[in-house]
């Protein structure tokens, strides 16, 4: 028998087995092997609230006994969900994002990432054309789970950021219009709240870029997991609706539900279509458990209630304490320290100007501590130009209990106090 080699043939099987981003950070959440030690800060998934997981459990046992339940379980689905679940959310979400949809705005996929692993190869790469179209992100850093998403390879375009001091510690990353060029791309993306800031795109500056993307008929893809409808997770900012030209993604993760895997894509009959065909040849269809359970939870309307009075109140709670934590352990250790204004989200953007080593570096040094962080270097894909902030921001969930916030501040500080010059 010839033995098999670690060679691939082709270009995108040998990017992906490079080091990625996306692959650390879940790789790290499956390796957890529940020591004591072990402090989360690295991942994505929500926090545990147990009014959020009442209610789910309730859906379940709904499910339960619901004498659909062999159609759940041993039925297949269209590729993007059967017409009536369809139908069903384009009814409940055309109020809530001010617009009036049919099933023809409606696709479902196996968690919105796995719409995004979709939605950015209609729009990138070479097109029927000959032309080759790239991804503009307005501003960086982004989400990470974008960057390896593409077939073609250098696809993504992105500028440096403003940065915006907004307090003592605080700044915020700001939209530069000045370098602003629609030329050869074919989609301009954006997450909002963004992951990994928290910072929260301005309506007026959404309206400026539309009003360019619109005369070059680019669509601008708004992808809204922590966002408007649910979990709603951005404070008294504008939330967002539906108009020709948006492509919009929804999420079940950041309600609680990660482990259900359902994403909603909201966009122009056309690219639903496509999706469609997309959908078929990558998962043949959606699964059912995500769109069983979102027809309960609809028809009851029991997310709104959900987002305002229970998991906004929580995350805002648990952002105000992180915040209280770390900054605590990193004066009385004397680490220099700058956090981005979390308007939204789960996360801590924390940067620590004269590092002397690399964040990606810290990320290891935290690890071999049983410190889980993410290193910010991951989230800026497409950006050409040098941008200190590359290599001194990392990213921190707040959502894990006070104790592990606590001993992972400690940790965390005194690696970058023994690493860090501190400016006279």
């Amino acid at each position: 028998m010839t033995p098999m080699t670690d060679s691939f043939p082709s270009l995108w099987a040998s990017r992906l087995r490079q080091n990625q981003g996306i692959r650390s950070l879940m790789e790290d959440l499956g390796q957890v092997t529940g020591h004591p030690e072990e402090i989360l800060l690295g991942g994505g998934n929500p926090a545990h609230i147990p009014e959020a997981e009442e209610i789910f459990a309730a859906c379940f046992q709904t499910l339960a006994n619901d004498p659909n339940l062999t159609a759940l379980l041993g039925d297949y689905q269209a590729p993007i969900g059967n017409d009536r679940f369809r139908s069903l959310a384009a009814e409940y979400l055309s109020p809530h994002l001010g617009a009036r949809l049919t099933k023809d705005n409606i696709a479902f996929f196996n968690g919105s990432q796995n719409a995004y692993s979709y939605l950015l190869n209609i729009h990138s790469g070479k097109m029927s054309d000959g032309s080759f179209k790239k991804i503009l992100l307005p501003v960086v850093p982004e989400y990470i789970g974008y960057a390896d998403q593409t077939i073609e390879a250098d696809t993504f375009l992105a500028n440096a950021p403003d940065v915006i001091p907004t307090g003592n510690h605080r700044f915020r990353y700001g939209f530069n219009k000045e370098n602003f060029d629609l030329s050869n791309i074919g989609c301009v993306v954006m997450s909002r709240p963004t992951n990994p800031t928290g910072n929260i795109f301005p309506m007026e500056d959404i309206q400026w870029i539309e009003e360019r993307t619109q005369k070059k008929s680019i669509p601008l893809l708004v992808d809204l997991a922590y966002g408007n409808p649910f979990p709603n997770l951005i404070a008294t900012e504008e939330p967002i609706t539906y108009a020709e030209g948006r492509t919009l993604s929804l999420s079940f993760s950041k309600i609680g539900l990660p482990g259900v895997r359902l994403g909603i894509i909201i966009s122009n009959p056309d690219t639903i279509e496509t999706l469609s065909s997309f959908a078929a040849v990558g998962n043949l269809a959606v699964g059912n458990l995500g769109v069983y359970m979102m027809e309960i939870l609809f028809r009851k309307n029991i997310l709104p209630d959900l987002a305002k009075n229970v998991l906004r109140p929580f995350y805002e709670k648990k952002l105000e304490l992180a915040i209280a934590i770390f900054e605590s352990e990193f004066k009385k250790l004397g680490v220099e320290y700058e956090i981005h204004d979390p308007l939204g989200g789960f996360f801590l953007w924390i940067r620590f100007p004269n590092l002397s080593i690399s964040n990606h570096k810290l990320y290891h040094l935290c690890k071999d501590k049983r410190l889980f962080i993410v290193s910010g270097h991951y989230f800026f894909p497409g950006l050409n130009s040098d941008f200190s902030h590359t290599k001194e921001c990392i990213r921190l969930t707040y959502c894990r209990k006070e104790e592990e916030l606590a001993r992972g501040a400690h940790i965390l500080a005194k690696i970058v106090a023994s690493h860090q010059a501190k400016s006279k």
